[in-house]
């Protein structure tokens, strides 16, 4: 007897594929529907409002795609106007959503990350298509940033192939000490930000909801309203940054905030720009709010006091550079995201000066960095105790001559 066997292979996924698989999947479609299910539980809301016409469900449903859509990078363009401005709030979603899917999924290498960020681009396409609008296409680049940085930050350190660990080792020291530094120095700016917002937002309390009460929203339309402008929260901190730096920023053409003067204009009734600085305020009376960026290098500065102090010189010049132009182009890069056209007219320019910003980071950190590293540094250290030292031999001198007596030197003989 004669036993055929079957030369057809099936098709397998390597191992921890189907996890990642549905790790990409989880995440895409959860950021979406964040997005997606309150813009439709406001069309069902305001179903009867005539303003609306025969638009349906479905078209709610494309809406709130092109703003995912956005918030990855794409640009709406229509025959009257173009919005580009990215709600960095659904950026940072899609990253948190795919770092915490990769988390639960226990993947354990870069293969199975490589599918679920495959899976995330695979329905940002389909979402595009689903979406139909003119420049939704650009999205896809971004959700491919969105998903490789989540599936990044959700891979756990021992997942890491051998080549990328041993090219980590051979960075050298100072190299990931100015790095830790950077982050640092951003951290604590952004931070800073944050607090300045929160506070703006607390003590213009009454005209936030002013604003908010004028639009007369029912339950369900504050809930919409309220989700919506919370996607945009992180660019009011990128842009609260701008302004404790100095160059300050737009909210439409014509328009200026910043520590030095406010030149308001007419703008969109949106509840949270009740929180801006008015041009009578004394946010925008205070030129010295725009030199908030030394407290960042001053205490990165401190930070690294102790560790720069008997290093070579060379090498403490290149840190404090690397910890001065690091976060500078960072701040740059968040402002050039967080900022673009939100609409027609005056609206097309919303946001900050990436150059103006990133070189005001960057003297406002590497300054304090800079003298407190050489102040801070054994060389210094030890040509000041010289100078002392002899400064004082001096005067005994001269006050024993003054007085006509031998003098005695710090080690007890006597002086000539």
């Amino acid at each position: 007897m004669v036993e055929h066997t079957s030369t057809t292979r099936a098709l397998r996924l390597p191992e921890g594929g189907l996890r990642g698989l549905l790790a990409g999947a989880e995440a895409a479609l959860l950021s979406w529907l964040v997005v997606v299910v309150p813009t439709i539980a406001g069309y069902v809301a305001t179903a009867d409002a005539p303003a609306l016409g025969s638009a349906g469900w479905l078209e709610a449903a494309r809406i709130g795609t092109a703003a995912w859509l956005l918030g990855h990078g794409a640009t709406i363009s229509t025959a009257e106007f173009s919005i580009g401005l990215i709600p960095l709030g659904i950026t940072m979603l899609g990253i948190a959503l795919t770092a915490g899917s990769v988390r639960r999924a226990r993947l354990t290498g870069w293969l199975p990350g490589a599918i679920a960020a495959g899976v995330y681009v695979l329905l940002a396409v389909l979402f595009v298509a689903f979406a139909g609008v003119p420049g939704a296409a650009r999205a896809i680049v971004g959700a491919l940033i969105v998903a490789a940085l989540g599936v990044a930050i959700g891979l756990r350190a021992a997942a890491r192939p051998a080549w990328v660990s041993s090219a980590v080792e051979k960075v050298p020291d100072w190299v990931r000490l100015a790095l830790r530094a950077s982050w640092r120095a951003l951290a604590v700016h952004v931070v800073l930000a944050t607090a300045a917002v929160v506070a703006a937002l607390v003590l213009q309390a009454p005209q936030v909801r002013e604003l908010h009460e004028g639009l007369h929203p029912d339950a369900v339309s504050t809930v919409v309203l309220v989700a919506a402008q919370l996607f945009v929260v992180a660019n009011l901190i990128v842009y609260a940054a701008a302004f404790l730096l100095g160059p300050g920023f737009a909210v439409g053409e014509g328009t200026l905030f910043s520590p030095s003067g406010v030149e308001a204009g007419p703008l969109p009734v949106i509840p949270v720009l009740g929180g801006l600085p008015g041009p009578d305020g004394l946010a925008g009376q205070l030129p010295v709010l725009g030199l908030v960026g030394l407290v960042s290098g001053l205490a990165v500065g401190l930070w690294l006091l102790r560790t720069l102090r008997g290093r070579a010189p060379g090498q403490v010049g290149a840190v404090v550079v690397l910890t001065a132009v690091l976060p500078a182009a960072g701040m740059a890069l968040l402002t050039l995201l967080a900022s673009g056209a939100a609409g027609p007219g005056r609206m097309a320019e919303v946001g900050a000066d990436p150059m103006a910003v990133g070189l005001a980071m960057l003297w406002q950190v590497g300054a304090p960095v800079a003298v407190l590293a050489v102040l801070g540094h054994s060389l210094t250290g030890h040509a000041f105790a010289r100078v002392t030292t002899r400064a004082r031999r001096s005067g005994s001198v001269w006050w024993e001559q003054v007085r006509g007596t031998p003098s005695e030197d710090f080690e007890g003989r006597p002086g000539r």
